[in-house]
């Protein structure tokens, strides 16, 4: 009786979950290095460090003078196309009525102008839109709503498309996400939805919350695991260490 209830006391210890310490950095929710893909001075900033923006607001622009002119002139080639396209199919509209009692040779003018001029609307139209392209590439958006938070850039500046250097950082400042550190031999008993206590540097303050992601590649050099934790009203930077509580 006594070895039975021994037995049955080592079964209930091996089942408590353990407590595994871990330390960890607070990172955005979502961060972005912004850059631009065309070359230029920057003609206007319209942000600062701090500033909270919205999802396509521009932040930035380069000196883009040249390129309205030219959207300008495509849209005028649009017009242009328009008018003779609409010339062009009321005269093949007309002569196709008397397509029997006029000559054959000149019906398929009539019906080879109004082609054209659909092509050349096409055309106009495909130039339009790869000058907006053009001049879109000038202005820097923001791809998410957030706050600026850093900005590497000042009026007249250069830019190179080449170099691809980041102008801003954009972060999402009210959720955060715990970059966890745990050790290697872990990593087999760490399961998404594992409560996670910790607490960041200077405070005593306990938090909670629990693991959303699981990192598949152990760390070769830290011989570590890293997990997700989602977090609220933290600010990114800030590190701590808490305890997972692992089956």
């Amino acid at each position: 009786m006594m070895k039975k209830m021994m037995i049955l006391g080592l079964l209930a210890t091996a089942g408590l979950a353990e407590e595994v310490y871990a330390t960890f950095n607070v990172h955005a929710d979502k961060e972005a290095e912004l850059v631009l893909s065309s070359t230029g001075l920057v003609k206007a900033i319209y942000v600062d460090v701090g500033d909270k923006v919205k999802k396509g607001a521009v932040l930035l622009e380069l000196d883009n003078d040249d390129l309205k002119t030219s959207l300008l002139l495509a849209q005028k080639q649009i017009d242009l196309a328009e008018l003779n396209l609409r010339f062009a199919k009321k005269s093949y509209e007309r002569f196709e009525k008397v397509q029997d009692v006029v000559d054959e040779e000149l019906f398929d003018q009539y019906v080879s102008s109004y082609e054209r001029s659909k092509i050349e609307l096409s055309n106009a139209k495909a130039n339009l839109a790869y000058k907006k392209a053009l001049f879109e590439k000038t202005r820097l958006k923001a791809p998410f709503s957030g706050v600026i938070s850093s900005r590497e850039i000042e009026l007249g500046d250069g830019v190179s498309s080449a170099k691809m250097e980041p102008l801003f950082t954009l972060i999402t400042p009210i959720k955060q996400k715990l970059m966890v550190t745990v050790d290697e031999k872990y990593w087999q008993r760490l399961k998404i939805g594992q409560p996670f206590e910790y607490s960041v540097s200077g405070s005593a303050k306990k938090l909670t919350g629990k693991i959303s992601k699981i990192y598949p590649t152990i760390d070769d050099k830290k011989r570590s695991v890293t997990v997700e934790v989602p977090a609220t009203a933290l600010k990114a930077g800030l590190f701590g260490h808490g305890m997972i509580k692992v089956d």
